[in-house]
């Protein structure tokens, strides 16, 4: 996919946004982020060119593509994870080591894993596996 953290983190921003029925305005992810508002929009504009975002009016919406970058994401974190933890690795630790890599593993070696790993449902947390 491609995506840096950063780019990962607005997406992840956006999603719950969203997903708590909350307007997802520029003021909105730059308070959740902890950022001014020019630099959400600039990486905003980065984020439509790229074609995972788009603007409704004063709102910020995923694209399709973006669900499907930010699923990606989710399953490479969540399967890497699992398979820290089924080799005897801390949850909490395994969570932290998974983030350091995990948008850096190729798409191929996220499949291999996730079958090698018999395709689990949900990570050690209780999170979906998408």
């Amino acid at each position: 996919m491609g995506l840096s953290k950063r780019e990962i983190e607005y997406l992840e921003v956006i999603d719950h946004l969203e997903r708590n029925g909350s307007k997802v305005t520029l003021t909105a992810i730059a308070e959740r982020l902890r950022i001014s508002v020019p630099s959400v929009f600039e990486e905003i504009l980065h984020l439509r060119e790229k074609g995972y975002v788009k603007k409704a009016g004063k709102s910020v919406e995923l694209t399709e593509e973006g669900r499907k970058a930010l699923d990606y994401y989710r399953k490479a974190h969540r399967v890497i994870e699992t398979l820290l933890v089924r080799s005897g690795v801390d949850k909490a630790k395994a969570c932290e080591l998974s983030a350091k890599f995990d948008v850096t593993v190729p798409a191929e070696v996220i499949d291999a894993l996730y079958e090698y790993l018999g395709k689990p449902k949900e990570c050690p947390h209780g999170n979906p596996i998408p």
